[in-house]
C-alpha cells in the first residue's frame, strides 16, 4: 500500500481540549531519553557538562550523516555514486573538530561515517524515495498526545499501488534501548497516520555499520502504544532507564552520572527480532 497522511475527520471537542493540554512526544527527545534518561529528567544544574545549547561530536556526525543521505537521494539514480557521497561529505561534514577527542578521532569519525554510508547508499542507489526527511505531527488518541516524527527516507518495495512501504533511519548511535524506541514509535505513528504498517523498517548504524531489519505485524501496534505511554509518564520510575555500559566509553565514560547509572539494567534486542548485516 502507498502510504498516504490519513487527515482526522469530525476531531471532537474533547479530543481538541487533549490535543491543546498535553504535550508533543516528539521522537528526537525520546531518542534522548533511551540514551540517557539523567541528562533528560535531571535538572542540568546537578552535574557538570555541556551548556544547553551545546552540541557533542555525536551530535555533529548524526547531522553531516543526514544531510549526506538527503544529498544522495536527492540525485537522480544515474548520478548517485560513491564520488557524489565524498562531495557531500567534503561540503557538509562538521568543520568544529575542536568538538572531538583529538584531530585523529575528527579524522576516523570521518572516514568510517563516510565508508559505511558509501556502501549502505550504494546498495540502496535504485531506490526511489517517496519521502525524504520530512516531519510529521499527528494527535494518536491511544496515546492522548500529539507525536512528532521524522521519516529520513521511506520507499516502495514495487511499483503497484499497493506495494508495501519501508522506513529507513539511519543513526550514529545505533543502542539498542534507541533502536527499539524507534520500532515502537515507527509502528505507532505510521499505524495511525498512514494507515498501513510499513512492510520493513530498517536502521542503519552509521559508525557501527550494522543494519537492523524488523517486519512489523498488526498485533505490534497495540503494544506500542503501551510502550510509548510508558516511556512519557512512566520512565524514569520504572527502572527502565540509568545504565552505565563500560563498553560504549564514547558515551558514558566521561559522563559525570555514570556512577549513579543502574549498571545493571540493559536493553537488548532479541535475535529473532535482529538481523545485522555487515
Amino acid at each position: 500500500m502507498i502510504p498516504r497522511f490519513v487527515e482526522d475527520k469530525g476531531v471532537s471537542a474533547a479530543v481538541k481540549e487533549a490535543q491543546a493540554t498535553v504535550g508533543v512526544i516528539e521522537d528526537y527527545r525520546l531518542e534522548e531519553l533511551l540514551r540517557c534518561p539523567f541528562r533528560v529528567t535531571r535538572p542540568r544544574k546537578e552535574y557538570p557538562g555541556q551548556p544547553r545549547k551545546d552540541v557533542s561530536w555525536r551530535q555533529l556526525v548524526q547531522y553531516s550523516a543526514s544531510y549526506i543521505v538527503n544529498d544522495y537521494f536527492s540525485l537522480p539514480p544515474e548520478q548517485r555514486s560513491a564520488g557524489a557521497i565524498e562531495r557531500s561529505a567534503y561540503h557538509r561534514w562538521s568543520n568544529r573538530a575542536y568538538k572531538f577527542e583529538s584531530a585523529d578521532h575528527y579524522k576516523h569519525m570521518r572516514a568510517q561515517t563516510v565508508s559505511n554510508l558509501t556502501r549502505f547508499l550504494q546498495e540502496g542507489r535504485d531506490l526511489v524515495p517517496m519521502v525524504l526527511f520530512e516531519s510529521f505531527r499527528r494527535y494518536i488518541p491511544s496515546v492522548e498526545s500529539d507525536v512528532s516524527f521524522i521519516v529520513q527516507m521511506l520507499h516502495r518495495t514495487g511499483s503497484g499501488s499497493q506495494s508495501p512501504y519501508v522506513i529507513h533511519k539511519y543513526l550514529v548511535d545505533d543502542d539498542p534501548g534507541v533502536i527499539i524506541g524507534f520500532r515502537h514509535l515507527a509502528v505507532l505513528f505510521c499505524s495511525e497516520a498512514f494507515g498501513a504498517l510499513p512492510g520493513r523498517i530498517e536502521v542503519f548504524g552509521v559508525l557501527s555499520g550494522n543494519r537492523y531489519v524488523f517486519r512489523p505485524g498488526p498485533e505490534e501496534v497495540a503494544k506500542a502504544a503501551d510502550y510509548i505511554r510508558l516511556l512519557r509518564d512512566y520512565m524514569p520510575e520504572a527502572g527502565a532507564g540509568p545504565r552505565y555500559d563500560p563498553n560504549r566509553p564514547s558515551v558514558c565514560g566521561k559522563c559525570a552520572l555514570r556512577t549513579e547509572c543502574d549498571r545493571s539494567a540493559r536493553h537488548d534486542i532479541a535475535p529473532s527480532e535482529r538481523r545485522i548485516l555487515h
